[in-house]
């Protein structure tokens, strides 16, 4: 079963990445938005792209990120909300983590 992690929070003021990341499986997707773009600049997004290969793909809403003056990495998917609603279709379930 795959799964659509909506991560809002940043890992620097809460562990909520911390935990998605401790349930994330093969084939699941992570979406970055809100505050959730900070952790593109935190340690755990390091260890997470060490384990990217062809089943983990990572997303970030790109106004989410340009609004936080956040850059992004190559490896990291630039969409708009309306993608990542279209993305929602695409797996068996969606878990907000906020």
């Amino acid at each position: 079963m795959t799964t659509l992690h909506l991560v809002r929070q940043s890992a620097f003021a809460t562990n909520d990445f911390a935990q998605c990341l401790s349930v994330l499986a093969h084939q699941d997707a992570i979406v970055f938005m809100d505050d959730g773009c900070y952790n593109l600049k935190h340690s755990l997004l390091n260890s997470l792209i060490e384990r990217i290969d062809n089943s983990l793909a990572l997303y970030v809403i790109a106004n989410h990120a340009k609004a936080r003056a956040i850059e992004t990495l190559v490896t990291i998917n630039k969409v708009s909300m309306t993608e990542v609603v279209e993305l929602t279709f695409n797996y068996n379930k969606v878990i907000t983590w906020q």
